[in-house]
Protein backbone atom coordinates (compact mmCIF):
# COMPACT_ATOMS: atom_id res chain seq x y z
CA UNK A 1 0.00 0.00 0.00
CA UNK A 2 2.58 2.58 1.12
CA UNK A 3 4.53 1.56 -1.70
CA UNK A 4 1.39 2.66 -4.26
CA UNK A 5 1.28 5.72 -2.61
CA UNK A 6 4.76 6.55 -2.92
CA UNK A 7 5.14 5.78 -6.08
CA UNK A 8 2.40 8.20 -7.02
CA UNK A 9 3.74 10.72 -5.13
CA UNK A 10 6.91 10.87 -6.76
CA UNK A 11 4.81 11.21 -10.00
CA UNK A 12 3.10 13.72 -8.86
CA UNK A 13 4.79 16.15 -6.44
CA UNK A 14 2.76 18.95 -5.98
CA UNK A 15 0.56 16.65 -3.77
CA UNK A 16 3.37 16.08 -1.20
CA UNK A 17 1.57 18.84 1.28
CA UNK A 18 -1.46 17.01 0.95
CA UNK A 19 -0.40 13.77 1.76
CA UNK A 20 0.89 14.80 4.41
CA UNK A 21 -2.21 16.39 6.09
CA UNK A 22 -3.91 12.87 5.43
CA UNK A 23 -1.68 10.67 5.88
CA UNK A 24 -0.32 11.78 9.00
CA UNK A 25 -3.18 12.86 10.88
CA UNK A 26 -5.03 9.16 9.74
CA UNK A 27 -2.12 7.56 11.15
CA UNK A 28 -2.03 9.38 14.83
CA UNK A 29 -5.98 8.61 15.00
CA UNK A 30 -5.58 4.73 13.76
CA UNK A 31 -3.11 4.99 16.86
CA UNK A 32 -5.92 6.19 19.46
CA UNK A 33 -8.79 5.34 18.02
CA UNK A 34 -10.18 1.88 17.72
CA UNK A 35 -13.57 0.49 15.83
CA UNK A 36 -16.46 -0.09 17.70
CA UNK A 37 -17.79 -3.62 18.61
CA UNK A 38 -20.87 -3.29 16.04
CA UNK A 39 -22.06 -6.59 15.15
CA UNK A 40 -24.56 -5.97 12.35
CA UNK A 41 -25.30 -9.27 10.34
CA UNK A 42 -25.85 -9.50 6.52
CA UNK A 43 -29.34 -10.17 7.20
CA UNK A 44 -30.15 -7.30 9.19
CA UNK A 45 -28.60 -5.21 6.97
CA UNK A 46 -30.48 -6.42 4.05
CA UNK A 47 -33.55 -4.60 5.51
CA UNK A 48 -31.88 -1.39 6.39
CA UNK A 49 -33.80 1.57 4.94
CA UNK A 50 -31.36 4.05 6.45
CA UNK A 51 -27.48 4.83 6.54
CA UNK A 52 -26.31 2.93 9.94
CA UNK A 53 -25.00 6.23 11.60
CA UNK A 54 -28.03 8.44 10.74
CA UNK A 55 -29.76 5.88 12.83
CA UNK A 56 -29.90 6.94 16.86
CA UNK A 57 -29.21 3.35 17.81
CA UNK A 58 -25.56 3.13 15.60
CA UNK A 59 -25.33 7.13 15.94
CA UNK A 60 -24.98 8.00 19.65
CA UNK A 61 -22.34 5.29 21.03
CA UNK A 62 -20.48 6.55 17.98
CA UNK A 63 -20.62 9.95 18.65
CA UNK A 64 -20.07 9.63 21.95
CA UNK A 65 -16.93 7.44 21.61
CA UNK A 66 -15.67 10.70 18.23
CA UNK A 67 -16.39 13.08 21.20
CA UNK A 68 -14.37 11.47 23.89
CA UNK A 69 -11.63 10.85 21.32
CA UNK A 70 -11.19 14.46 20.02
CA UNK A 71 -8.80 16.23 22.94
CA UNK A 72 -6.50 12.80 23.03
CA UNK A 73 -6.09 12.92 19.08
CA UNK A 74 -5.90 16.42 18.86
CA UNK A 75 -3.18 16.00 21.69
CA UNK A 76 -0.90 13.97 19.49
CA UNK A 77 -0.81 16.54 16.52
CA UNK A 78 1.23 18.54 18.29
CA UNK A 79 4.60 17.65 17.28
CA UNK A 80 3.72 17.31 13.32
CA UNK A 81 5.44 19.62 10.75
CA UNK A 82 2.84 21.24 9.29
CA UNK A 83 2.75 23.97 6.31
CA UNK A 84 3.03 26.90 7.66
CA UNK A 85 -0.58 27.53 6.19
CA UNK A 86 -1.92 25.16 8.39
CA UNK A 87 -0.17 26.46 11.87
CA UNK A 88 -2.36 28.66 13.33
CA UNK A 89 -5.31 26.45 12.14
CA UNK A 90 -3.84 23.19 14.24
CA UNK A 91 -3.49 25.56 17.25
CA UNK A 92 -6.98 26.56 17.07
CA UNK A 93 -8.91 23.17 16.62
CA UNK A 94 -6.56 22.14 19.36
CA UNK A 95 -7.77 25.09 21.90
CA UNK A 96 -11.04 24.66 20.89
CA UNK A 97 -10.88 20.93 21.20
CA UNK A 98 -9.55 21.37 24.62
CA UNK A 99 -11.62 23.49 25.83
CA UNK A 100 -15.66 22.48 24.49
CA UNK A 101 -17.00 20.50 26.70
CA UNK A 102 -18.27 16.77 26.28
CA UNK A 103 -22.15 17.77 24.78
CA UNK A 104 -20.24 20.54 21.87
CA UNK A 105 -18.40 18.03 20.77
CA UNK A 106 -20.52 15.61 20.51
CA UNK A 107 -22.98 18.21 18.49
CA UNK A 108 -20.22 18.93 16.31
CA UNK A 109 -20.11 15.13 15.15
CA UNK A 110 -23.92 14.94 15.06
CA UNK A 111 -23.80 18.01 12.60
CA UNK A 112 -20.98 16.64 10.44
CA UNK A 113 -23.14 13.16 9.94
CA UNK A 114 -25.50 15.51 8.98
CA UNK A 115 -23.63 17.64 6.58
CA UNK A 116 -22.65 20.46 8.61
CA UNK A 117 -20.04 20.42 11.08
CA UNK A 118 -18.29 23.73 10.28
CA UNK A 119 -17.18 26.13 13.11
CA UNK A 120 -16.61 29.41 12.01
CA UNK A 121 -13.65 29.99 13.88
CA UNK A 122 -11.86 27.28 12.70
CA UNK A 123 -10.54 25.89 9.42
CA UNK A 124 -13.04 24.56 7.74
CA UNK A 125 -10.62 21.84 5.72
CA UNK A 126 -9.64 21.11 8.88
CA UNK A 127 -12.51 20.49 10.59
CA UNK A 128 -13.37 17.93 7.76
CA UNK A 129 -10.11 15.68 7.71
CA UNK A 130 -10.07 14.97 10.93
CA UNK A 131 -13.97 14.87 11.64
CA UNK A 132 -14.12 12.26 9.31
CA UNK A 133 -10.89 10.10 9.90
CA UNK A 134 -12.13 9.82 13.78
CA UNK A 135 -15.46 8.82 12.83
CA UNK A 136 -13.76 6.37 9.94
CA UNK A 137 -11.48 4.87 12.42
CA UNK A 138 -14.70 3.94 14.68
CA UNK A 139 -16.41 2.27 11.93
CA UNK A 140 -15.18 -1.90 11.93
CA UNK A 141 -13.38 -2.85 8.65
CA UNK A 142 -15.66 -5.41 7.52
CA UNK A 143 -18.74 -3.23 7.07
CA UNK A 144 -16.56 -1.08 5.14
CA UNK A 145 -15.63 -3.13 2.76
CA UNK A 146 -17.99 -3.89 -1.00
CA UNK A 147 -18.21 -7.37 -0.71
CA UNK A 148 -20.51 -6.61 2.53
CA UNK A 149 -22.90 -4.43 0.88
CA UNK A 150 -23.09 -6.08 -2.38
CA UNK A 151 -24.62 -9.43 -0.27
CA UNK A 152 -26.69 -6.65 1.75
CA UNK A 153 -28.15 -5.57 -1.57
CA UNK A 154 -27.44 -2.04 -0.81
CA UNK A 155 -27.89 -0.35 -4.10
CA UNK A 156 -28.65 3.28 -3.11
CA UNK A 157 -26.57 6.34 -4.01
CA UNK A 158 -25.51 7.11 -0.41
CA UNK A 159 -23.30 5.20 1.57
CA UNK A 160 -24.65 2.54 4.01
CA UNK A 161 -22.72 3.80 6.62
CA UNK A 162 -22.51 7.19 7.11
CA UNK A 163 -25.24 8.65 4.32
CA UNK A 164 -22.78 10.70 2.31
CA UNK A 165 -22.78 10.81 -1.57
CA UNK A 166 -19.87 9.31 -3.50
CA UNK A 167 -16.96 10.92 -4.13
CA UNK A 168 -15.37 8.18 -6.58
CA UNK A 169 -16.36 4.94 -8.48
CA UNK A 170 -14.93 1.78 -8.78
CA UNK A 171 -15.45 -0.89 -11.79
CA UNK A 172 -14.80 -3.95 -10.43
CA UNK A 173 -14.18 -7.48 -12.72
CA UNK A 174 -16.68 -9.48 -12.22
CA UNK A 175 -18.31 -12.92 -13.79
CA UNK A 176 -20.28 -10.98 -16.01
CA UNK A 177 -18.46 -8.65 -16.98
CA UNK A 178 -17.89 -5.47 -14.83
CA UNK A 179 -19.52 -3.95 -11.71
CA UNK A 180 -19.48 -0.57 -10.46
CA UNK A 181 -19.22 0.62 -6.96
CA UNK A 182 -18.84 3.83 -5.45
CA UNK A 183 -17.04 5.38 -2.56
CA UNK A 184 -17.19 7.17 0.36
CA UNK A 185 -15.22 9.87 1.34
CA UNK A 186 -16.26 9.92 4.83
CA UNK A 187 -15.93 6.98 6.45
CA UNK A 188 -14.39 4.90 2.94
CA UNK A 189 -16.62 2.86 3.07
CA UNK A 190 -17.55 0.90 -0.81
CA UNK A 191 -20.70 -0.66 -1.89
CA UNK A 192 -22.62 -1.45 -4.97
CA UNK A 193 -24.62 1.16 -7.52
CA UNK A 194 -26.13 0.75 -10.60
CA UNK A 195 -23.70 0.40 -14.16
CA UNK A 196 -25.21 2.69 -15.72
CA UNK A 197 -27.02 6.03 -14.58
CA UNK A 198 -25.77 9.46 -12.86
CA UNK A 199 -24.37 8.31 -8.92
CA UNK A 200 -25.93 11.70 -8.32
CA UNK A 201 -29.39 12.43 -9.59
CA UNK A 202 -29.86 9.05 -10.94
CA UNK A 203 -30.23 10.20 -14.77
CA UNK A 204 -30.25 6.63 -17.02
CA UNK A 205 -30.47 8.81 -20.61
CA UNK A 206 -27.29 8.11 -21.89
CA UNK A 207 -27.28 10.93 -24.41
CA UNK A 208 -26.50 12.93 -21.23
CA UNK A 209 -23.77 11.11 -19.97
CA UNK A 210 -20.11 11.25 -21.32
CA UNK A 211 -16.73 10.72 -20.54
CA UNK A 212 -13.89 12.58 -19.82
CA UNK A 213 -10.97 10.60 -20.15
CA UNK A 214 -8.16 12.10 -18.55
CA UNK A 215 -4.18 12.45 -20.92
CA UNK A 216 -1.59 9.42 -19.83
CA UNK A 217 -3.48 7.94 -17.28
CA UNK A 218 -5.77 5.12 -18.41
CA UNK A 219 -6.56 3.72 -14.87
CA UNK A 220 -9.14 6.66 -14.31
CA UNK A 221 -11.91 8.52 -15.87
CA UNK A 222 -14.53 11.05 -15.50
CA UNK A 223 -18.20 10.23 -15.78
CA UNK A 224 -20.09 13.32 -16.34
CA UNK A 225 -23.86 14.19 -16.23
CA UNK A 226 -25.16 17.00 -18.40
CA UNK A 227 -29.19 16.61 -16.50
CA UNK A 228 -27.28 17.60 -12.94
CA UNK A 229 -23.92 19.05 -14.00
CA UNK A 230 -22.01 17.19 -12.04
CA UNK A 231 -18.71 14.00 -12.27
CA UNK A 232 -17.41 11.39 -10.76
CA UNK A 233 -13.71 9.94 -10.97
CA UNK A 234 -14.26 6.44 -11.62
CA UNK A 235 -10.83 4.48 -11.13
CA UNK A 236 -11.48 1.19 -14.04
CA UNK A 237 -8.43 -0.84 -12.73
CA UNK A 238 -7.91 -2.86 -10.16
CA UNK A 239 -4.60 -3.44 -7.60
CA UNK A 240 -3.66 0.38 -6.88
CA UNK A 241 -7.15 0.75 -4.72
CA UNK A 242 -5.31 2.54 -2.10
CA UNK A 243 -4.68 5.32 -4.84
CA UNK A 244 -7.23 5.86 -7.16
CA UNK A 245 -10.11 5.37 -4.50
CA UNK A 246 -8.37 8.19 -2.23
CA UNK A 247 -9.87 11.24 -3.32
CA UNK A 248 -7.00 13.69 -1.86
CA UNK A 249 -4.89 11.68 -4.58
CA UNK A 250 -6.55 12.65 -7.66
CA UNK A 251 -7.08 16.06 -6.90
CA UNK A 252 -5.75 16.98 -10.10
CA UNK A 253 -8.45 15.45 -12.19
CA UNK A 254 -11.28 17.50 -10.67
CA UNK A 255 -9.85 20.12 -12.43
CA UNK A 256 -10.68 18.40 -15.54
CA UNK A 257 -14.43 18.03 -14.68
CA UNK A 258 -14.49 21.37 -13.22
CA UNK A 259 -13.10 22.92 -16.22
CA UNK A 260 -15.48 21.36 -18.08
CA UNK A 261 -18.17 23.38 -15.96
CA UNK A 262 -19.19 20.01 -14.02
CA UNK A 263 -19.40 19.63 -10.41
CA UNK A 264 -18.09 17.87 -8.13
CA UNK A 265 -20.05 16.36 -4.88
CA UNK A 266 -19.23 13.52 -1.89
CA UNK A 267 -15.73 15.41 -0.64
CA UNK A 268 -15.82 15.72 3.06
CA UNK A 269 -14.38 19.51 1.83
CA UNK A 270 -17.32 20.16 0.50
CA UNK A 271 -20.26 21.24 2.81
CA UNK A 272 -23.52 18.99 2.24
CA UNK A 273 -22.48 16.86 -0.25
Amino acid sequence: MEKNIHAHLEKHPFLAETALLHMTVAARVKEVVKPLDWELTIAEAKTMQTPLLQQKKWQQPAVEAAALALPIVLETLGDIEYPSRLVEAVAAFRTWGHKADKDTREAFFVQLLQGGGNLPELNPALLGILGWQILEALVPAKLKEHEFWQAASWRKNSCPICGRHPVLAHLRKEKEGRARFLTCDGCHTEWPFARVGCAYCGNEDLTQMHILEPEGLPAMRIDVCDACKSYIKTYNEEGQEDVYLTDWATLHLDMLGEEAGFTKKGSILLENS
